[in-house]
């Protein structure tokens, strides 16, 4: 067994990228439950089977976020899952390919870039969020080829 002595200094560190982290993971799962409902109420099968893929990513990327705070010392005081005040867009909202675009866009890459820019983040996780940014910005666009794609063939 190895002990550690981690600083004041360290722990209030470790304590904000923990909290950054945590706030980004409850934030996807809600927007993934969001797009999952969306899907659940398409009569569209392509377009289900196309949010299927983003909140299957996104699930990937919440796990690899989870384990990489799992690895960090945080204090366990807020539930993981965040279930207090949960705010998701309705799924009217989410009614075509452009809406899912922008929905994604919005809550996932404006986040990602958020967290990029943060200087206390360390090079390790920056380099998981640029690799979730990179996986997330080709599924967007999947999407709106695949909205051209449907577009043209009508």
């Amino acid at each position: 067994m190895v002990f550690v002595t981690v600083t004041p200094n360290e722990a209030a560190h470790y304590s904000y990228i923990c909290m950054r982290l945590k706030n980004m993971v409850n934030k996807m799962c809600e927007a993934r439950k969001t797009l999952e409902a969306a899907a659940n109420a398409s009569f569209d099968k392509p377009f289900a089977k196309c949010m299927y893929m983003l909140t299957s990513e996104s699930l990937q990327c919440e796990n690899e976020i989870r384990a990489h705070i799992d690895s960090m010392i945080c204090n366990d005081n807020e539930d993981e899952h965040h279930t207090e005040n949960k705010k998701l867009m309705p799924v009217k909202k989410i009614s075509s390919v452009e809406s899912v675009c922008d929905f994604f866009e919005e809550v996932y890459l404006k986040s990602y870039r958020k967290l990029l820019r943060d200087k206390k983040f360390g090079a390790s996780l920056k380099s998981l969020i640029r690799n979730h940014l990179q996986q997330f910005t080709a599924s967007l666009m999947q999407m709106r080829l695949f909205n051209d794609v449907k577009t043209m063939s009508y």
